[in-house]
């Protein structure tokens, strides 16, 4: 018999990749174990006839000749399985998390630095060209959403977005996928957002916003996971740690998330003896005291090293532009409708310049309202290419005097920056 399972307190990530491995392979049994995360007892709760789930104890007496695991290898997270590991006569790891000095040995590994685990059996359903219920590819959506952040966080790899784009062709259904993302909040949840926004503490660190919250309370609140999420959500921070304890209690709880590829919070949770992936982790630390746990981490993320922003981080996409013959007249409308003061000028889908505000404004002295913008551009297209450093096309911006720089990759425009939105994301709000 073969068998698929995943971490106890499963999420979206970890029951999309366990269902989506009995679709690649028909014959594996899935094996799930309570409890699991509330958002997904919510989908479960009216789903899960859609899926033939069994206990451990249904399984009991089985030979398990290849036992599969899915969205983590910390023996740690597999208690609840751990008669399936002994008697497994051969293991199969699917993960993206990193490793753990407390991970499962086996037989195959696949460790793959994907946003979602879910993606790496995407990657496989669709090579072997199978077709997926509207229902399992918007699951499997779910998941690949819920670990993304929507395809946003910093995780995100290619690979996850051509999973997306399967699992759309799949007929995968947004709107449900909406529905279980965007949770109602219970009152404990709404107090602790309110909570941790007002007492956040933030570190300024190579342009990035780290921030973190301790909370103490009668009891631990349920989704805190969820609050976290929010609260980057709201803010706007790179990155947000959460130190959590109940009163009278030695345990405590903390969950960090990262919105920037240049903070990896499981590399930071795990120097507390947690983990996770790089935009989302959690450690348990007993005995311990909130206060001492947090002054730690504050004091870890004051000299956690930090990637410099990269172009990537900062860019404005998609981009609009201006075709080349567009009037000046055209375009002075142009920038009042997209509320922006320049604009690259495509010519055979190529940029061949940059028209400002000031040249409409050359234009009015001159009454020339009739004469295209490539009249007026500036010819010399100097830009940005996504992967090398913000201070860098700052730099060319200040030797050249421009105040926007069109970002090309291997010639094709895909983003955006100005002089004024980029010294604000490196040094302050109130930057110019």
């Amino acid at each position: 018999m073969r068998v698929v399972i995943t971490h106890s307190n499963a999420d979206f990530d970890a029951l999309a990749t366990l269902i989506a491995v009995t679709r690649l392979w028909p014959e594996v049994r899935a094996c799930l174990v309570g409890p699991t995360s509330p958002s997904v007892k919510r989908y479960l709760a009216l789903h899960k006839d859609s899926f033939e789930l069994v206990t451990v104890d249904a399984l009991e007496g089985e030979a398990i000749e290849e036992l599969i695991v899915v969205d983590t290898r910390s023996r740690n997270r597999l208690k609840p399985y751990a008669s399936l590991l002994e008697r497994a006569q051969r293991v199969v790891v699917f993960d993206h998390h990193a490793p753990s000095s407390d991970d499962v040995s086996a037989d195959v590994d696949v460790i793959e630095p994907v946003g979602a685990c879910v993606t790496l059996i995407c990657e496989r359903l669709e090579e072997a060209g199978v077709s997926l219920s509207v229902g399992d590819a918007t699951l499997m959506m779910l998941g690949l959403y819920a670990d993304t952040g929507k395809l946003s966080f910093g995780n995100t790899s290619t690979r996850d977005i051509l999973a997306a784009a399967y699992l759309r062709k799949q007929g995968a259904r947004l709107e449900v996928v909406n529905r279980y993302l965007q949770q109602e909040f219970s009152a404990d949840q709404q107090r602790l957002l309110v909570e941790v926004m007002g007492s956040a503490r933030e570190v300024d660190r190579e342009g990035l916003r780290l921030a973190l919250a301790t909370h103490v309370g009668e009891a631990y609140v349920k989704g805190a996971a969820v609050v976290v999420e929010r609260v980057l959500q709201l803010t706007g921070v790179d990155a947000l740690v959460l130190v959590a304890q109940q009163t009278g209690s030695k345990v405590v709880q903390v969950i960090a998330r990262s919105n920037t590829r240049h903070l990896d919070v499981a590399a930071l949770m795990g120097g507390f003896g947690g983990g996770g992936h790089p935009a989302a982790a959690a450690a348990k630390i007993k005995p311990g005291d909130a206060t001492e746990v947090a002054s730690a981490i504050f004091e870890k993320l004051q000299s956690w090293p930090v990637d410099p922003l990269d172009v990537a981080d900062v860019m404005s996409s998609p981009v609009q532009t201006v075709a080349h013959d567009t009037t000046l007249s055209e375009f002075r409308r142009c920038l009042e409708r997209w509320g922006v003061h320049g604009m690259p000028v495509m010519r055979a889908g190529e940029v061949v310049g940059v028209v400002s505000g000031r040249d409409v404004e050359q234009a009015v002295r001159r009454g020339d309202w009739e004469i295209p913008v490539a009249g007026f551009m500036s010819q010399r297209v100097i830009s940005a290419s996504p992967d090398e450093p913000l201070s860098e096309a700052l730099k060319r911006m200040t030797e050249h005097d421009i105040g926007r720089l069109p970002v090309l990759e291997q010639g094709v425009l895909v983003g955006i920056i100005s002089r004024s939105d980029a010294l604000r994301r490196l040094y302050s709000e109130d930057a110019e």
